[in-house]
């Protein structure tokens, strides 16, 4: 969960001061275009190239080996779908800004890097009754010979305006050949199917797969296959009609967490008490300091040695918007 905020699309209009975290924050503050950026105002609306589901890389919950992913990875038929998107609609540099290494949110926050100087709107798109999902594809340029997508963005809009971002795929090349991607789906019943991949000096590393639904708001909201009560490594909590629901436990790498504001934060790490409802943040959040010992060898948490350390700071939220 990330600090973010921004001005998102010069061309669509201003949006968003804003301070915190990584779910979704702030109001947007519509801007009157010039007359030159009148003709690029609007996403597109032609019914015409409304795309078809299944969408995206088939049968992600069943690559659990570095050779399997490798070859979903390469899988032809996903990005003949890709490419029909058609990433044709260039977007200036100055009038996007994107803060993240490998996650982000509505609204943004940093100048954008040199390496995403080509980013580009699809002309395909999601269309549904409530709202519309489009797709931004940013191409790394930089370090090879021909510039590939690394990162695919789903905007969800309402009345064309965007309401929520989320990245669904990811092609990271590293040093030494290491490497990360996140592989997306998107089924016939509208959840969105996320995976992530890690390719190291270390054993491969598959990350439990995240599944989000769009909410009749515009509003990205994780998604549960059951109810009831629900936990894992990261958190916990009550799931009710696929949602998140009342109050939750969250164990997890946290970038607002300031270590020059807060020096407590000897790592990332934060043991969150969180609320929400209908799937979306609400309430007063505490952030503690998570107290946890590491193994020697790998490096990783060992997570029955969790705990709540000293409370260092609180968000307040409503209806999925950060308050303060």
């Amino acid at each position: 969960m990330h600090k973010i905020n921004i001005v998102f699309f010069s061309i669509l209009f201003i949006l968003f001061s804003c301070s915190t975290r990584a779910q979704t924050e702030n109001k947007a503050i519509p801007a009157e275009p010039s007359s030159a950026d009148k003709s690029s105002m609007l996403f597109n609306t032609n019914t015409a190239d409304c795309i078809s589901l299944p969408f995206g890389y088939p049968d992600l919950s069943k690559r659990t080996t570095a050779d399997t992913t490798l070859s979903i990875i390469q899988d032809e038929h996903a990005w003949k779908q890709i490419n029909a998107l058609k990433f044709e609609t260039p977007i200036r540099k100055e009038l996007v800004s994107l803060p993240e290494e490998y996650d982000v949110y509505l609204p943004f926050s940093r100048n954008t890097d040199e390496k995403y100087d080509r980013i580009r709107m699809a002309s395909g798109f999601l269309c549904r009754r409530d709202y519309a999902l489009h797709f931004m594809a940013v191409y790394n340029t930089v370090r090879y010979a021909e510039p590939f997508i690394e990162k695919i963005y789903l905007i969800s809009t309402k009345d064309n305006k965007p309401v929520d971002m989320k990245r669904i795929y990811l092609h990271h090349e590293g040093e030494m050949g290491f490497s990360r991607y996140t592989l997306f789906h998107i089924g016939k019943d509208n959840i969105i199917s996320l995976q992530d991949y890690e390719f190291t000096e270390g054993p491969f590393r598959l990350q439990p797969m995240q599944q989000y639904q769009v909410l009749p708001s515009g509003k990205f909201a994780r998604y549960y296959d059951k109810d009831g009560p629900y936990q894992d490594e990261e958190e916990q909590g009550t799931v009710k009609n696929h949602l998140k629901e009342g109050k939750w436990l969250e164990f997890k790498a946290n970038s607002s967490a300031e270590m020059q504001k807060h020096p407590e934060f000897t790592d990332p790490y934060t043991y969150v008490e969180a609320e929400y409802k209908n799937g979306l943040p609400t309430g007063t959040w505490k952030f503690y300091k998570l107290l946890q010992k590491y193994d020697e060898e790998t490096g990783a948490p060992i997570i029955k040695t969790r705990k709540k350390g000293p409370l260092i700071y609180t968000e307040t939220y409503k209806n999925g918007i950060v308050q303060k």
